[in-house]
């Protein structure tokens, strides 16, 4: 693999493998010695420069003792390096969350797009499969418990076709069955005197710590700040009370799927 831009993925993968060489005082042309490769690349990827294989990944975890850290951080960072640094911090909380709260202006939320759906907009393998993956939360034994809002535009808003569209919305009337997954969709008119527009998470953990990104078009911002994230969480309750309840946004999504899809 040749020599790339670094990534805040590449870069914290790096970071890993760099911690458990120094843990086991292996120099890097040691280590280099041992696969063989050169300690150019070795280098490469402690700092980020070069995406790693699964395969160096499995063979740097082995030879460093690495109880399975190195390849755990390989699946986390390097398989979703083209992400921001943004949504790779957000995407840690995600993952540890209790309780998942989302209001989306433009497209479904990430957790609840069918595959077909993801790929027509996110178009890369790499990222679709890194969404899917956050998606498996929602499965484990004790998934979190994961309230979204959904502007009714994302309902209209064409991903990929009509055929894509159809089995979005499929999709979500499903996964509105599960009781750990509450949507609701928001009218145009339930946003009236919020003075907002902007898509929107927020993680809450079970010590009620919570973490927030922020949407962009092309980036986002995680937030920390307690006065940002209860400004937010007043946003959430407000257009909560304000959108369709759980079986009028049933209702809704079915009756978009049939007007506007089939």
């Amino acid at each position: 693999m040749g020599k790339v831009q670094p990534t805040p993925g590449t870069l914290r993968f790096g970071a890993t493998v760099n911690e458990h060489r120094e843990a086991a005082k292996i120099t890097r042309a040691q280590l280099a010695a041992r696969f063989p490769v050169s300690p150019t690349y070795i280098g490469r990827i402690i700092k980020g420069t070069t995406r790693c294989t699964r395969e160096n990944a499995e063979k740097l975890d082995a030879f460093l003792n690495a109880g399975g850290e190195i390849v755990k951080s390989w699946k986390k960072y390097v398989e979703g390096s083209d992400l921001p640094q943004a949504i790779i911090d957000y995407s840690e909380s995600e993952g540890t969350a209790v309780m998942l709260r989302s209001v989306q202006v433009m497209y479904i939320d990430g957790l609840l797009q069918s595959e077909p759906y993801a790929r027509a907009l996110l178009g890369s393998d790499n990222a679709v499969q890194t969404r899917l993956a956050r998606q498996r939360i929602l499965t484990r034994a004790t998934p979190p418990t994961l309230c979204v809002i959904l502007d009714e535009s994302t309902l209209y808003r064409e991903v990929g076709s009509r055929e894509v569209m159809r089995d979005q919305m499929a999709h979500l009337l499903e996964l509105s069955e599960r009781d750990n997954i509450v949507l609701q969709i928001a009218r145009y008119s339930n946003y009236r005197s919020l003075g907002f527009n902007s898509s929107y998470a927020l993680a809450t953990q079970a010590d009620m710590m919570v973490t927030g990104f922020l949407d962009a078009a092309i980036d986002g911002e995680t937030v920390r700040s307690h006065k940002i994230l209860s400004e937010l969480a007043n946003i959430f309750a407000i257009l909560q009370g304000r959108a369709l309840n759980i079986e009028d946004s049933r209702s809704f999504i079915r009756k978009v799927l049939e007007e506007q899809w089939t």
